[in-house]
C-alpha cells in the first residue's frame, strides 16, 4: 500500500514538472511576455529621389521621435497586424511633399527645397504638425531645419536672458560689493616703502612732504 502511494507521488511530481518545462517554455516564446513586436518602414517615391538615403533618413527620424523602426524586409510580412509606419514621398516643381501614416498616425509636411534636404525637412515637419509633445525636441535638435522652430528658440533666448538678469539682481543683493578704503590709522603706521606704494603713496615719502597725506 504505501509503495503505491510512493508510486503515484513520484509520477505526480514528474507530471508537475513537465507542465512547468512547458509553461516556462510558452512564456518565453509569447510575443505578451517577449520582446515587443517591431515596427518597418516602408518608402515609396517617385525616380527624383535617392530611394536608400530616404529609406535611412525616414528609420532615423522615425526612431528619434515616433518609434524604434527596421527596413522593411524585401521578403514582406506576413499577416494583417503589423506595426508598419508607410513613407510617401513626392515632388511637385520645387516642392516636396510627405506623407506619413501608421497607427493612429496620418500627417503631411511640405519644403519649398527638393532633394534629400526637401524631403528631412518635410518628414520633420509632418512628425512637428501630428506630434504636440515632440515640437520642443524637434525644434532643439533642428533648430534651422523649420521656420516654425524661430519662435520657440527666440523665446528661449528670451528665458535665458530673463535668468541671467536675475540671477545678477540675487548676487548683487545677497553678495554686495564694498570697495575696501584703507583707514587713516593703518596708513599712518606704515613705515616700509613697499607698504606705501600699495596704498597709493610715493615709494619714499621724504621726498613728497609737502603733498604726502600721512605727513600733513
Amino acid at each position: 500500500m504505501k509503495l503505491k502511494k510512493l508510486h503515484e507521488f513520484i509520477k505526480y511530481i514528474i507530471i508537475v514538472q513537465h507542465l512547468l518545462i512547458i509553461l516556462s517554455i510558452l512564456l518565453i516564446t509569447s510575443p505578451l511576455f517577449g520582446e515587443d513586436k517591431p515596427c518597418y518602414v516602408s518608402v515609396t517615391s517617385s525616380e527624383d529621389f535617392n530611394q536608400t538615403l530616404l529609406s535611412n533618413i525616414s528609420i532615423s527620424v522615425i526612431s528619434q521621435y515616433l518609434n524604434n523602426v527596421k527596413p522593411f524586409p524585401s521578403s514582406g510580412l506576413r499577416g494583417d497586424d503589423n506595426c508598419i509606419y508607410e513613407v510617401t514621398a513626392t515632388k511637385d516643381k520645387e516642392k516636396t511633399f510627405v506623407t506619413l501614416q501608421g497607427k493612429n498616425l496620418n500627417s503631411y509636411g511640405d519644403a519649398s527645397i527638393s532633394g534629400t534636404d526637401g524631403f528631412q525637412q518635410s518628414l520633420l515637419r509632418s512628425i512637428y504638425r501630428s506630434q504636440r509633445d515632440k515640437r520642443e525636441l524637434i525644434c532643439s535638435d533642428y533648430p534651422d531645419i523649420l521656420k516654425e522652430c524661430g519662435g520657440f528658440v527666440s523665446k528661449s533666448v528670451k528665458v535665458v536672458r530673463e535668468v541671467i538678469k536675475e540671477t545678477k539682481e540675487i548676487i548683487k543683493e545677497n553678495f554686495p560689493v564694498n570697495k575696501f578704503v584703507p583707514s587713516r590709522k593703518k596708513i599712518e603706521n606704515t613705515d616700509t616703502p613697499s607698504e606705501y606704494y600699495k596704498y597709493g603713496y610715493p615709494t619714499h615719502p621724504e621726498q613728497n612732504l609737502l603733498t604726502s597725506p600721512i605727513h600733513r
